[in-house]
Parts: structure tokens; C-alpha cells; sequence
């Protein structure tokens, strides 16, 4: 067993030895604050490479599952490595990462976590399934039920609570009132370190898969991939939620879809008269994640309208949305540091294609070494 651990260990540091920063605008007002500094990242990777396992997880019906973290590593390499799992995954990983949201850090390995859960949007082949079918005999029928459970898994935003007993207590969290939204659940982890890791982040806000696993014994199961962050924070968290849509976010962005794609979408850039472009797509009102400069945290805000603007003030200074702050005080705010949460409204594709142009042109003359946003008087 010490191997396997061992095992699940390096496997796990490859991955996050992988996340790379990813630019979520102009600015970098929606980064996590360990994507912007490296050597806390290290700190924290060393950490949870050295933390000691639970006693044991409960819940699980029978002696095959008295370690489902490893039933699920085992699972995750058998999907991951042979057909037709492997090509599912690496094109559902590509897809994510050119989809609306792919300007979020780790796309690739949400896309992992996604496709373990729930398979590939509309294809009817689960890997679940197929792992179990793949491995009759090892499970009694018991087990392969209570495995089928993690099908049932959907992201959350939760707070983070006490550990006792190998269970870790986890509660919905309503990100717009700031507020809890549901009963505390008893939860075994399927991470490193299972539910141990959640004791150093108790009052966090954590973002993760969370499934059923012992219905009768009201256990619940965190699904093993996520992030936390202080509730100061937590806003920066909102945009993953959209991944709660991955029929949407998995369309790549057409500008994406080719070299040659790209180049045709940075002509028409180039000529588009970007404000009356905006106006005719975007739906008001809308609710958005605003980036507000360091050391701000981003906060969530109703968006009412776009400031009027001449084709040349859009080309010269960029384009704004009139957007209460403080004490309903009104703010020019610049759209790259605007993000809809509703994958499913135009708002946010539109959005992101101006981001784009600006990623690939930079700020708009005018603007440049000046503040993302100024106070209307």
C-alpha cells in the first residue's frame, strides 16, 4: 500500500508541477494570490507532499473501497492511459482550454476531473462505467454501485468547516450574500492528505466536485481536485462555476480553432468599430466579477450599461461600463477588467473576444500607464 501511495504522490506533484499562470485579464485582478507567487507555491506544494494520510475513510460498503482515494487513482490511470478514454480526454482537456473559459488557470486538469465524473458532453460512453465493466470481479456489485455514486458529483462552492472523525464538515456557500446556504455535511477527500488538508484551511471557501457516498450514513465525497480561498477572496473563485456548464464551455472560441482562424479574427479586430459591436451583443442588466487593482479582491457587481463613446474615444481609450463601486459612487470601469458569470448569456463570449484583442494588441493608446477604472464626479 506504501507504494501505491507513494505512487499517488508523484503522479500529483507532476500535475501541479504543470499549472502554469494563465493571464484572466489586462491585469491579473482575478489570479489567485499562489498563482502570482511562486515561492508560496512551492511552500504549499511541499506541505502537502509531507501530509500524513487519514486514519481511514468511512463510509464505504465493502473492503474494496476502504481506500477510495486510490480506487479513484487507479480508475483516473486506467481511463487516462488507454483508448478511447485517452483521446476523449485529451480533446475534452484542448477544448476546455479554448473554450470561453479558457483564460482560467488548469483548465486542462478540470477538464480531467470533469470528464472522470460525467464523460464527454453528450457522448454516451462514461469512463466510470467503462472502468467498471473493465474490472469485473474486483468489485462486488455493492461497491460498483457506491462507486457509481461519484456520477452524481457536481462543483460546489463550499465553506470549509471542523474535521473530526476522518470527516471533514463542508456547507454550501452563497457567494453573493456571503453567507452559508446549507446544512454542514460529513465528507471524506479524495486529495492528498484526504480530509487533513482541510484542517488548515477551516473558514475558506473551497471550489470542488462533491458526490454522494454513504446516502444512509449522510457521508458525502469530495471529489479529490479544488481550491480554496479566504472568504475575502472567495469572489475571485466565481468564474470556475461555470464550469457547472461544460456543454457550453467546452466550444472552442473561434479564434482558437486554427493558426489561420486566429489570424483571419485579428483583421477583423483590427477594423471593428468594437463599441456598437459590444452594444448589439451584450444583455442588460448582467451580473459580473469586476477586477479592481491590487490589493483589491475582484468584487460582484450589476452591470447597467456601457459609457457612450465615439468610434475614436473606443479606439483611443478603450471601452467602459458605468458600474456603481463604493456607496453606489459610479466608476468608469474598463471592460478587459469586466467578467459575466453567465456562461450561458452572450455577455461573457463578447466580452472575451475583446479581451483577446487587447491580449493580442495591447491597451488602447491612450490608456496606457493609467488606471483600469476612475471615479465618475
Amino acid at each position: 500500500m506504501a507504494r501505491r501511495d507513494e505512487a499517488k504522490k508523484q503522479r500529483r506533484q507532476k500535475r501541479l508541477q504543470k499549472r502554469r499562470p494563465t493571464q484572466a485579464s489586462l491585469d491579473h485582478s482575478h489570479d489567485l494570490p499562489e498563482l502570482r507567487n511562486p515561492i508560496a507555491f512551492l511552500k504549499g506544494l511541499k506541505g502537502l507532499l509531507g501530509m500524513p494520510e487519514p486514519a481511514r475513510w468511512p463510509g464505504g460498503c465493502d473492503a474494496t473501497l476502504a481506500r477510495p482515494d486510490m480506487v479513484k487513482l487507479d480508475f483516473a490511470e486506467w481511463v487516462s492511459r488507454g483508448e478511447p478514454g485517452k483521446s476523449k480526454l485529451r480533446r475534452l482537456e484542448v477544448d476546455f482550454r479554448k473554450g470561453v473559459l479558457g483564460y482560467l488557470p488548469e483548465m486542462d486538469h478540470w477538464a480531467m476531473e470533469e470528464f472522470l465524473l460525467h464523460g464527454f458532453p453528450g457522448d454516451p460512453w462514461h469512463p466510470l462505467d467503462a472502468y467498471l465493466a473493465a474490472h469485473v470481479g474486483r468489485y462486488p456489485p455493492p461497491a460498483c454501485a457506491q462507486l457509481r455514486l461519484w456520477k452524481e458529483a457536481r462543483l460546489s462552492l463550499l465553506e470549509v468547516g471542523e474535521v473530526r472523525d476522518d470527516l471533514a464538515e463542508l456547507r454550501a456557500w452563497d457567494p453573493l450574500r456571503g453567507e452559508p446556504c446549507g446544512p454542514w455535511l460529513p465528507t471524506i477527500a479524495l486529495n492528498i492528505g484526504g480530509v487533513h488538508f482541510y484542517r488548515k484551511v477551516r473558514g475558506y471557501i473551497s471550489v470542488t466536485y462533491l458526490a454522494p457516498w454513504a446516502p444512509q450514513d449522510q457521508i458525502f465525497c469530495a471529489m479529490g481536485y479544488g481550491t480554496t480561498a479566504p472568504k475575502v477572496e472567495a469572489s475571485r473563485l466565481l468564474p470556475l462555476l461555470g464550469l457547472q456548464h461544460p456543454e457550453i464551455i467546452c466550444r472552442p472560441m473561434p479564434w482558437k480553432v486554427s493558426r489561420n482562424a486566429a489570424q483571419k479574427y485579428l483583421r477583423i479586430w483590427h477594423a471593428r468599430e468594437w463599441h456598437s459591436w459590444l452594444l448589439k451583443r451584450l444583455q442588460f442588466p448582467f451580473r459580473a466579477l469586476i477586477g479592481l487593482p491590487p490589493p483589491h479582491a475582484p468584487i460582484v457587481r450589476e452591470v447597467v450599461r456601457l459609457i457612450p463613446s465615439s468610434p475614436q474615444q473606443a479606439h483611443d481609450f478603450g471601452i467602459y461600463f458605468d458600474i456603481p463601486l463604493e456607496d453606489d459612487e459610479a466608476s468608469a470601469i474598463g471592460a478587459t477588467a469586466v467578467t459575466p458569470l453567465d456562461v450561458a448569456s452572450p455577455n461573457l463570449a463578447a466580452l472575451r473576444e475583446y479581451s483577446a484583442y487587447r491580449e493580442r494588441v495591447g491597451p488602447p493608446p491612450g490608456t496606457i500607464g493609467q488606471s483600469s477604472f476612475q471615479r465618475l464626479r
